[in-house]
């Protein structure tokens, strides 16, 4: 094998071991994240807690290209607001690609593959946009709207309490909740998981 033949070797192997990494860390995230929807579900507030210090213990990606990454982040909610998601979530791929740290843009990728009923992309992109912020609201939301749409009640039901506990204005996401139920976007299994958070908090009107 000649010199190049070996450095293109070299980096193939690279990447092959890279990617396992990777793979095996969002594993450990997924089983940590269905840990604690699962607490969270029962709201064993003991077990949600000690899934999160979990999560929060993960290995988290270099921050690489911010400024770049920003640019197509806004890029991307400016496709949002005029409803064109294939476009959104092109953007925010491209952005996830320049900074895989920036936790808005991976939630917004996870949003804009929701909008495209592409669920299990959609799972993927939240689950490891939680592995990088924990506490962020947001995904958990927009991760049991997911598990709503595929009609799993119960781990929907978890991310929705979940987004409540994790919220910095528990009274605005409440209202946010109580809107959720009479959207039209949301099936008959996400509303009743929302009823089923809500209800774990006494807070359903």
């Amino acid at each position: 094998m000649n010199g190049t033949l070996k450095v293109l070797a070299l980096a193939a192997a690279l990447a092959i071991m890279a990617a396992t990494v990777r793979a095996s860390e969002y594993d450990l995230a997924f089983g940590q994240v269905q840990r604690l929807l699962a607490q969270a579900a029962k709201n064993d507030e003991t077990g949600l807690n000690a899934a999160r210090q979990q999560l929060e213990s993960l290995a988290k990606p270099a921050r690489r290209n911010v400024k770049e990454a920003r640019a197509l982040n806004q890029q991307g909610l400016e496709a949002l607001k005029q409803n064109d998601y294939p476009a959104a979530a092109a953007a925010f791929q491209k952005a996830q690609e320049a900074d895989p740290a920036d936790v808005e843009v991976a939630g917004n990728l996870g949003y804009a593959n929701l909008k495209l009923d592409r669920l299990r992309r959609a799972e993927h992109q939240l689950v490891y946009a939680i592995s990088l912020a924990p506490g962020r609201s947001s995904s958990w939301f927009n991760l049991g709207q997911v598990y709503g749409a595929m009609n799993d009640v119960e781990k929907a039901t978890g991310a929705f309490a979940a987004a409540y506990r994790f919220s910095q204005n528990p009274p605005k996401t409440v209202e946010f909740m109580r809107q959720a139920l009479t959207a039209p976007e949301n099936n008959e299994a996400t509303r009743a998981a929302l009823k089923r958070a809500l209800e774990l908090f006494g807070l359903l009107p």
